[in-house]
């Protein structure tokens, strides 16, 4: 199977089944689920990364599919969170890639996303609380 085709489809897998799972997650533990939803994505995009042939592309096409999210429900902030998406998803990929190039470890790789997303996760969080009380 072409590879683009691969990561198409295996990106609509893991968002939809991201999207689940994230759901639960905020329903069940609330602050936790940023954390939650980053251990969840990370290890989903890089697995099916590896399934397709393509870590870096399986992040990209992630993120491609979360800025189109966010681009229809967040209206007041659409295009800076639907670039911001795919800039954070390609370089949490890119940070996978080169951990798990490095180390030929898996393992390490997916920590590196991991860590790396739940830092993007707060300090945008954090901007956003402080945009709110301005």
């Amino acid at each position: 199977m072409n590879i683009y085709i691969s990561v198409i489809f295996i990106t609509a897998v893991i968002a939809l089944v991201s999207y689940w799972l994230n759901t639960i997650a905020y329903e069940r533990a609330k602050d936790y689920s940023v954390i939650i939803a980053a251990i969840l994505e990370e290890t989903l995009k890089t697995l099916g990364g590896v399934l397709a042939g393509s870590i870096l592309y399986l992040h990209i096409s992630f993120g491609v599919v979360e800025g189109i999210i966010e681009l229809k429900a967040n209206k007041s902030v659409s295009m800076l969170s639907a670039i911001l998406a795919v800039l954070g998803h390609a370089a949490f990929g890119y940070i996978t890639w080169t951990i798990y190039s490095l180390t030929g470890v898996l393992f390490f790789g997916i920590l590196g996303g991991i860590f790396s997303h739940i830092i993007y996760n707060s300090l945008v969080i954090g901007l956003v609380n402080n945009i709110k009380k301005s």
